[in-house]
């Protein structure tokens, strides 16, 4: 197990070869021996194009040392944002939308870029990978991925000790009085 998996990362204009580079430098991070994994961050894939293998959310076996592994919202959204999503859903029908359009609604604004960036952190500290080679979306969408953490910070230390504290208290007045669905604790945490 590798305990400073090294991260290379290649950003810049769509159009410009980010993929290509990413996917040879991979291949000879494994031919020589690294456990390497190749993840695109970007949406408009097409890493899968460049092995000429079907590449998914979770990371494929390429070739020997080699994995790949393409975004896929919804299901980042469900592996890391599930109990989230299933409480807006039910404020989302509450309010009397259907189950297809609140799912939909529920994919808000950064959580792609967000659910990336978990992943890589996750593959970094797993171990299980010597090299973990980042084809990333074009400049813009890559610098609102790497500004996620700070973003997130801010939240966490000023609005969400607020908001815990209001739904301790008004929370089952709420959905008593109101019958509005109210966020539990493993949505505030």
């Amino acid at each position: 197990m590798s305990e400073n998996a090294r991260i290379i990362v290649y950003t810049g204009k769509g159009g410009v070869g980010k993929t290509s580079v990413a996917a040879a430098t991979a291949l000879l991070a494994a031919e020589r021996g690294q456990r390497t994994l190749v993840i695109s961050t970007d949406i408009a894939h097409s890493l899968a194009d460049s092995f000429d293998v079907p590449l998914g959310a979770e990371p494929t076996l390429i070739a020997k040392n080699l994995w790949g592994q393409e975004s896929d919202v919804y299901y980042n959204v469900r592996r890391y944002w599930g109990t989230i999503q299933r409480y807006v859903q039910n404020v989302f029908r509450w309010r009397g939308l259907d189950d297809v359009l609140a799912e939909e609604l529920t994919v808000l604004p950064g959580m792609d870029e967000l659910s990336s960036l978990l992943w890589i952190a996750e593959h970094h500290d797993s171990g299980a990978y010597d090299v973990i080679v980042v084809d990333a979306a074009p400049t813009g969408e890559t610098v609102r991925l790497l500004s996620l953490p700070d973003a997130g910070r801010w939240w966490l230390e000023r609005i969400f000790p607020i908001q815990r504290r209001a739904m301790q208290i008004a929370g089952p007045v709420l959905r008593r009085v109101m019958g509005i669905p109210v966020p539990n604790d493993a949505v505030l945490w």
